[in-house]
């Protein structure tokens, strides 16, 4: 078990510490266990509709714009940390972004137990940790994986000392993906409303604003939907009229730049790849 999490841990039943025996931990006051595998406390039993992500080479470099931009918001917002900072990464998963949260006091937490994480837990149900235990709690692109928004950012907001801060990235029109957990999408008029709502201060909300891409995502879109079902000739002719298209979508981006993040209500299209938030809990 990673070395400190204990201190942090109370029974989610009673809310008393938790004591280290026989490989599992046991409430030292009701006598509830939570079990370890590999090391890592489970608190939540596995859903079995979970389709276990892999290991993707993550950095500032790879992936999608969406992610990219992720990853220089997320970066910029921890910049501004002390290297004693307490993290809370939650939906860790992979740890996609354990390169930057790694110099930091990070438990990383999900609802599997990917050798990456640091225990398992669903928040939305069971609430492990000692209230105000956290600096900060990130939450990058797994907002729209809980069914239960309200009682997850009831149960951060617990976690977070005053003055804490909650980092997030939640995308917006972007296909559905780790299905069947895929539930939510918000627009930032929602994201507004849910500072006040859990004793935050709204901090920063800006949307990710990539147009070109989304152009692309359409002819590929349209070359796995109908391309299939046609015929060889008019299948190789759809494949020469896409290609065109995503040349000249290639040359558009070449003239118009790659997207960028920009406050909503400065924005004429409204059409975000998604957003980055950080909530600011009240001091009081």
């Amino acid at each position: 078990m990673k070395t400190g999490l204990l201190d942090l841990l109370i029974c989610p039943e009673c809310g008393a510490p938790l004591v280290l025996e026989d490989s599992q931990l046991r409430c030292s006051q009701c006598g509830q266990v939570v079990s370890l595998t590999n090391g890592i406390p489970v608190f939540t039993p596995v859903a079995g509709e979970i389709r276990p992500s892999e290991k993707l080479a993550r950095g500032p470099d790879t992936g999608t714009p969406w992610r990219k931009a992720n990853w220089r918001f997320l970066e910029a917002q921890l910049a501004q940390l002390p290297a004693e900072a307490r993290i809370l990464d939650v939906g860790a998963g992979r740890g996609d972004f354990a390169v930057l949260l790694d110099r930091f006091q990070t438990i990383a937490l999900d609802i599997y137990p990917y050798p990456e994480v640091d225990l398992v837990c669903d928040l939305t149900v069971c609430n492990p940790f000692r209230p105000a235990s956290f600096e900060v709690i990130v939450l990058m692109n797994v907002l729209e994986h809980i069914y239960d928004t309200q009682a997850l950012l009831a149960h951060l907001a617990e976690l977070l000392k005053p003055g804490g801060r909650l980092i997030v990235a939640i995308p917006f029109l972007v296909k559905l993906h780790q299905t069947p957990v895929d539930f939510v999408r918000f627009t930032h008029y929602a994201l507004q409303r849910f500072a006040p709502a859990h004793g935050f201060e709204l901090e920063v909300l800006e949307g990710y604003y990539d147009p070109i891409f989304f152009l692309s995502e359409g002819t590929g879109n349209i070359k796995h939907a109908y391309l299939p079902a046609l015929s060889r000739t008019k299948r190789m002719a759809a494949r020469t009229l896409l290609g065109g298209i995503q040349f000249l979508v290639d040359r558009l981006e070449t003239l118009l730049g790659p997207g960028g993040a920009s406050p909503p209500e400065t924005v004429r299209s409204q059409a975000p790849t998604g957003y980055h938030i950080v909530y600011k809990k009240n001091a009081s």
